[in-house]
């Protein structure tokens, strides 16, 4: 069973939260507008998804966290993706 409802989250709202943290090119300066436009697109994503779970509002650090494990996962993804195909 999913964690979330797929009636209220489909793979294309999350897809979403992906490419805004994807916006971020800044990840070491949370000072630069390259982080904090794109960190606040994402607290906001992140936000309504706690209220839409009546979960605690996320704090600075919930959307540092899930920039951060989001650029992971997709860089991860590139790099299988990439492998795959070479290794076919």
């Amino acid at each position: 069973m999913s964690i979330y409802s797929a009636s209220q989250y489909s793979p294309k709202d999350w897809a979403i939260l992906f490419s805004l943290c994807a916006e971020v090119s800044s990840l070491g300066d949370k000072e630069s507008p390259f982080y904090i436009e794109p960190a606040t697109a994402v607290y906001n994503w992140l936000k309504q998804y706690s209220i839409d779970h009546d979960l605690p509002e996320p704090t600075g650090e919930d959307v540092h966290a899930v920039i951060e494990e989001a650029l992971m996962f997709l860089n991860k993804f590139a790099e299988n993706h990439h492998d795959d195909l070479v290794n076919r």
